[in-house]
């Protein structure tokens, strides 16, 4: 699976929700999100808690870039007890690095996923993910491009890690 990516931090929600209306974005669904990251040698691991009722296995790559970038991912679903033993697992062989808490609500457009996400100890983030699988890549580019422009995110900080690198830094900042 692959889509196409940017994340910006923001202070509130208010204009954005506005924006997605007038573009014609849905409202999807409010997701509390439990994300546990394990040190992996190369791209991102991690298990998602979803609601309390759903669970993933998630590996994923990309690059640490503040503009739009492509990410490649494997998304596998999995039972609660089958989320016990992966954990349990990749604890042994990588060791858990980083829980990342965040409450997201998630907006659809075309083929593009929007995140308003609060972040607990980073704060507030939009993050689009035009997935690029059912339509060619030059396709998703041009809506993900559009749907930056209309949302107006070029005035936003753009952030070019992961919710755990932001988090890893701001601990290490602490100590």
């Amino acid at each position: 699976m692959k889509n196409i990516e940017l994340k910006v931090e923001v202070l509130n929600f208010h204009k954005a929700i506005k924006l997605l209306k007038k573009l014609g974005a849905k409202r999807q669904r409010s997701l509390a999100q439990i994300d546990t990251y394990f040190h992996s040698p190369c791209g991102r691991l991690k298990t998602r808690e979803i609601n309390q009722r759903s669970q993933e296995l998630i590996y994923y790559q990309r690059p640490d870039l503040r503009e739009s970038k492509i990410s490649t991912y494997k998304v596998i679903s999995l039972n609660p007890a089958e989320l016990k033993l992966i954990k349990n697992i990749l604890d042994r062989l990588y060791r858990k690095w980083i829980v990342v808490k965040k409450n997201r609500d998630l907006w659809l457009f075309k083929h593009t996923r929007i995140h308003l996400d609060k972040v607990q100890k980073l704060g507030n983030f939009i993050e689009l993910e035009t997935v690029a699988n059912e339509i060619d890549i030059r396709s998703a580019r041009r809506e993900h491009k559009a749907i930056v422009r209309e949302l107006q995110l070029l005035q936003f900080k753009k952030i070019s890690r992961s919710y755990s690198d932001l988090l890893a830094a701001r601990a290490n900042m602490k100590k």
